[in-house]
């Protein structure tokens, strides 16, 4: 099946040099390529189905009181609970979309002056 799409200059060269280093055709590069993220992808989502989160790992070891808030009865001194408390924040951050590179973001257009600064005269 045909399809187009752009990708970044650097990366077409890159791309079309180990194909021809190779001596094989650019798309059977890409369709392998392709395949092997897609596989790599499926076989960490089905790895991080069958781990427990982060922070269920840590709940775990906490204790409920009977107000309802929870203590970690080995205390901030306890070595691994910052961490779990990193592991979990990496986690979150994981599952959220991912963000487009700062290269890529709109340059901003320099600082103005607010609308009624602009607007008074000089006495």
């Amino acid at each position: 099946m045909k399809t187009t799409f752009d990708l970044p200059e650097p990366l077409l060269r890159r791309a079309k040099a180990a194909a021809a280093h190779q001596g094989r055709p650019l798309r059977d590069l890409v369709a392998e390529a392709i395949d092997a993220k897609l596989a790599a992808d499926r076989a960490a989502t089905h790895a991080a189905s069958k781990q427990p989160s982060e922070w269920e790992a840590f709940k775990a070891q906490l204790v409920q009181q009977p107000d309802g808030t929870w203590l970690n009865p080995n205390g901030i001194e306890d070595e691994g609970f910052f961490e779990a408390l990193d592991g979990i924040r990496h986690e979150r951050l994981m599952q959220q979309a991912p963000r487009e590179p700062i290269a890529e973001l709109p340059t901003r257009s320099p600082r103005r002056k607010p609308a009624a600064a602009r607007r008074r005269k000089p006495a």
